[in-house]
């Protein structure tokens, strides 16, 4: 028990200093260096050099109780705004999923009506092509891509990350009858642990684009200060929300695999076909039907 509580610590220790410390200490770093330039000496490094200068003689003169305050004012200066950034990073993952607040339902259905209404206008364009006696199939794969950019399935979200999850029930739900949202934790019961280990890591490299995302709202309130930070923290937020999306498509193929593959292992736990029976649609159904218990 000693051993797995020293190296569960280890391990503690270590998320700890690699998700919050080490990049709060960048932060706190170029915070330090913002609010000693400000704008009006934003480019300036002489101005830099002079300002440090002046600190450390000022911090000779204290002693070593100087300095070891102000490594520990960093290192709690570093966890804070770490713990901020992942603060931050909750309202912006309910942003992406489109769970919007009330006060922008008006602009959330302007988007979705927006959004669907060209995902619509794409549809049938590729259905009338495809019903065609000669079908151009370039032309139809091109229309497919721009329709799946938008959204796999009609949208009903205001953004395309909240569309591909909201795709992944849908698409599982119509072609099984399968509730996923019910069914989705007594399958993880039962499928293998290496599928496990995969979607783990699907989701946290969902989870690292929205901490990232957390990061540069920071980096652009810094740059109230300090305004070069404003570029860099606007860089962040797209280089995250490239990385949100790929992360999300990945972790919504993953799960609506998970589906494919052991579906079926779900309704042999429950006891409703063999060990070795496919998953169909009314399978699917019997499974929801069970899982819902009559609501």
């Amino acid at each position: 028990m000693s051993a797995f509580l020293g190296e569960l610590g280890r391990r503690l220790a270590e998320k700890w200093l690699t998700a919050l410390v080490l990049p709060g200490l960048l932060f706190t770093g170029v915070a330090v260096v913002g609010g000693t330039l400000g704008h009006a000496h934003a480019l300036d490094p002489d101005h830099l050099l002079s300002r440090a200068a002046a600190h450390s003689r000022d911090v000779r003169d204290t002693g070593g109780t100087a300095v070891l305050l102000a490594v520990l004012g960093a290192l709690l200066a570093a966890a804070g705004a770490g713990l901020l950034a992942q603060a931050l990073a909750v309202p912006v993952r309910a942003l992406w999923l489109g769970r919007w607040p009330r006060p922008l339902h008006p602009l959330r259905r302007a988007l979705v009506h927006r959004r669907a209404a060209r995902w619509q206008r794409l549809q049938e364009l590729y259905a009338e092509q495809v019903e065609r006696p000669d079908p151009d199939r370039v032309l139809i794969d091109e229309l497919a891509a721009r329709r799946n950019r938008i959204a796999p399935a009609p949208p009903t979200r205001p953004t395309w990350i909240g569309d591909r999850i909201a795709a992944t029930d849908r698409r599982v739900h119509t072609e099984y009858g399968l509730d996923l949202t019910s069914a989705w934790p007594r399958l993880w019961l039962t499928v293998p642990e290496e599928v496990r280990v995969e979607l783990r890591a699907g989701r946290s490299a969902l989870d690292a684009a929205v901490t990232t995302a957390g990061w540069g709202l920071l980096y652009l309130l810094l740059g109230l200060v300090w305004w070069p930070a404003a570029p860099v923290g606007a860089g962040t937020l797209v280089a995250a929300w490239r990385r949100g999306r790929t992360g999300t498509h990945e972790l919504a193929e993953l799960a609506e695999s998970t589906v494919d593959l052991h579906g079926a292992r779900l309704g042999a736990a429950l006891g409703l076909c063999p060990q070795d029976a496919p998953l169909t649609r009314e399978l699917g159904r019997r499974i929801t039907a069970l899982l819902r218990k009559g609501s």
